[in-house]
């Protein structure tokens, strides 16, 4: 115990000293964001996606909005971008579980560090800004400082009356609405919003029915701050954020001669599948700024998440994969599964209750010493979360195409376990700036303590009787270090070097071999040219893991175990470019006051680098060799963008490719989903092009109107074959809307 609070006490001394100084009054909420506008001068890979880059966009799917940025690999799933499966610099996408995802700042994940994978996710068209952050510059943003941080930013309190208010419509009956209203005074600020998000769904059911979702949200922001003219100046913001989907979302694809007849195609077995979830989140943030050089800045922070997904696990005795793998074979159980015959269907409902508690301080302090400016960062956080976890599994009998529930499962009796962790996490970083040189070394540490308690699937009210437990404690010291130098005004280098971490999940019980921490040395090399008219970065990177870690998911194809296990070392690398350029300048005398093009991509190259036999879950059985490619990281990732932009309107066309993608570890022959090939034996998902088109016309100073087009001309592709079976995009939809603004 000493060990677990000895360094975060001691940062937390250094912390009362210490952050940033703050360019904008303490009362405006910069605390929330990472990089801002920063993102030039960083001494690692950032970008800022800003409120009118979203606005031209007009996207609700993240997925969409992150091909923008290079370095990050993201795999659809139900089309809606509603659970985004993110990776950065070739972690794993499978629900963004090894990446810092933020709102505001404040990890959103329902138990980022007991049971990571993100299946709540922020409602993504109420946001205003999105960050993301790489390199050594992320080393203040854990627990996972292998790959990078996201931070969503939601809508901010308006520094004087503002009210908003969009309606969408458009394919598929996809709809929203969001409006919020928000005003500063003078002791007292605040900003309300709802926002609805909805669909019927562009799937269909063998025997008819809804295929979409409802998702609602409420947030709000309270603030209370000081006089301008105070001599110590004290802001108290209070947020919650309440949300709710209502989804009749399925884990179960298709077979690849269903998807090549009717790609949008869903099973009968899957009519009962649905997913539902609440969210509820509230923050308190405190902010002192005792002198214009420092400010501090304290958050408590409390979230509930409840989720439940309903949905078939076998049909008539045989499980998906079997099916999926061989329908002609097990000719019985795919007619159950089409509903031209009749039999049992096992139906589980994965239940799980999510808590998360903690409190966050933060500090900043700048100085100048003769020519040299320094910047003190420092912080520490407290942090609990829980996943309560019951998977129930009932019978329903598949009758005339239509499911009957015949046995009703007790709670718990395919699932029964509660997985806890606690963390103390601080970091140092000290930034020194002479002249053009800027060196930003620093130093990150993590505590934590996990415990599994399995109460197992007989123990229905948890009495203890068959209670299998265990525990893992583990702490590890992180440093990096980073350099930025300016060759010109317009031009710098980066780079940098720091190691970074992904915690091992919760152990197993009764086992002897439990997950060690992954941990990665990351080397970054960068060049970065900004004018008004261009904007060029390109960097380089390598992460050199140790201690590699796989999971089991049935989301990523797995048991549904959650289990982690370790797979030695690895290597991910690659490299990424993005560009923007305005072909025409604004003092140009065409009445075209923009005509900018924008190019992001990314190269990945990411391999095993010893022999081992695996133990399942993402990566399969049996032997894997090193050299081997890591499965599930796309190696080459394109987005283009082309724009016209007037006074009055704006046009943005959007292109996206997906290049080949292996599913399983190797290095041999490329096998890719066709006639005649067994589900099983296919080893890589084809690539892919999409283009979306969006356009935004200006009526008056209060009104726009605008239209999306996603998937412009209508390409079939395959996206995943994960969970189970295969996986489409979303076919061509229109959207059309209007935004009022006062």
């Amino acid at each position: 115990m000493k060990k677990f609070l000895c360094l975060p006490a001691l940062l937390l001394g250094v912390s009362l000293f210490a952050q940033d100084s703050m360019s904008d009054s303490v009362f405006i909420l910069s605390d929330v964001t990472i990089i801002g506008a920063k993102t030039k001068t960083l001494p690692g890979s950032g970008a800022f996606i800003s409120n009118k880059k979203l606005l031209q966009l007009n996207q609700p799917d993240v997925n969409k909005v992150l091909r923008t940025i290079p370095g990050v690999n993201v795999r659809d799933e139900e089309g809606f971008g509603l659970r985004p499966n993110i990776g950065l610099r070739g972690t794993p996408v499978n629900r963004s579980a090894r990446i810092t995802l933020m709102e505001d700042g404040i990890l959103m994940a329902p138990a980022p560090y007991a049971d990571p994978s993100a299946y709540y996710f922020p409602t993504f068209a109420r946001m205003e800004g999105v960050e993301v952050l790489k390199g050594s510059s992320q080393i203040k943003y854990g627990p996972y400082t292998i790959g990078g941080a996201i931070n969503l930013l939601s809508t901010s309190i308006p520094s004087s009356f503002k009210a908003f208010a969009q309606a969408s419509y458009g394919s598929f009956g996809n709809n929203q609405q969001r409006v919020w209203v928000g005003d500063s005074k003078k002791n007292f600020d605040y900003v309300f919003e709802v926002n609805r998000l909805a669909s019927n769904g562009f799937k269909e059911l063998d025997n008819g029915g809804n295929t979409g979702f409802d998702r609602r949200d409420v947030m709000g922001k309270l603030r209370w701050h000081t006089d301008e003219n105070a001599r110590v100046s004290h802001s108290v913001t209070l947020k919650f954020v309440n949300s709710t989907e209502d989804g009749d979302e399925s884990y179960l694809g298709l077979t690849y001669e269903d998807f090549i007849a009717n790609p949008n195609r869903r099973y009968a077995a899957t009519q009962r599948d649905e997913l539902n979830m609440t969210h509820h989140h509230i923050s308190l943030n405190h902010i002192i700024a005792p002198s214009k050089n420092l400010s501090i800045s304290t958050t408590g922070y409390y979230a509930k998440t409840f989720r439940d997904w309903a949905r078939v696990n076998t049909i008539g005795g045989q499980s998906i994969n079997n099916i999926l793998n061989n329908p002609v074979t097990h000719a019985i159980p795919y007619s159950i599964m089409t509903g031209n015959a009749d039999g049992n269907i096992a139906y589980q409902s994965a239940a799980r209750d999510f808590t998360v508690r903690g409190i966050q301080t933060n500090a900043k302090y700048n100085f100048v010493t003769g020519e040299v400016k320094h910047n003190i960062q420092a912080g520490i956080r407290y942090h609990e979360d829980q996943a309560d976890r019951y998977a129930t599994q009932s019978t329903y009998a598949m009758t005339k195409g239509t499911m009957i529930l015949t046995n009703t499962g007790i709670k718990g009796n395919n699932e029964n376990q509660i997985r806890s962790a606690k963390s103390v996490s601080t970091y140092l970083q000290y930034n020194i700036k002479y002249k053009a040189l800027t060196i930003t070394p620093g130093i990150r540490y993590e505590s934590i303590q996990f415990e599994l308690q399995n109460y197992g699937n007989a123990d229905y009210g948890r009495q203890g009787t068959a209670l299998r437990t265990a525990t893992n404690d583990l702490s590890v010291v992180l440093p990096g270090v980073g350099m930025n130098y300016a060759l010109t005004t317009a031009m710098n280098i980066f780079g940098g070097v720091h190691k970074g971490f992904s915690p091992p999940g919760t152990p197993v019980a009764n086992s002897t071999e439990q997950a060690k921490v992954e941990t990665a040395v990351n080397f970054e090399l960068g060049y970065r040219y900004s004018n008004p008219n261009v904007n060029i970065q390109v960097a380089g990177f390598s992460n050199n893991y140790a201690n590699i870690l796989g999971s089991d998911n049935f989301s990523s194809g797995g048991l549904g175990t959650g289990k982690m296990f370790n797979a030695g070392n690895a290597v991910t690398q690659g490299i990424e470019l993005s560009a923007e350029y305005n072909l025409l300048s604004t003092s140009n005398s065409l009445s075209v006051t923009k005509l900018p093009i924008g190019i992001a991509y990314t190269y990945t190259d990411a391999r095993f680098k010893e022999t081992f036999t695996n133990a399942g879950g993402d990566w399969g059985s049996g032997v894997i060799n090193n050299g081997d490619l890591i499965p599930f990281i796309t190696p080459h990732l394109f987005t283009g963008t082309l724009g016209l932009e007037k006074q009055q309107f704006n046009i943005t066309l959007l292109g996206r490719f997906v290049g080949q993608t292996s599913t399983k570890p190797g290095q041999g022959d490329v096998i890719v989903p066709a006639n005649n090939v067994n589900y099983t034996a296919v080893n890589t998902i084809d690539k892919n092009w999409v283009f979306d088109l969006s356009g935004n016309y200006t009526v008056s100073k209060n009104i726009t109107l605008f239209s999306t087009v996603n998937n412009l001309f209508n390409n079939k592709y395959i996206v995943a074959n994960l969970p189970q079976g295969y996986r489409p995009g979303m076919p061509f939809a229109i959207n059309l809307g209007v935004r009022a603004r006062l």
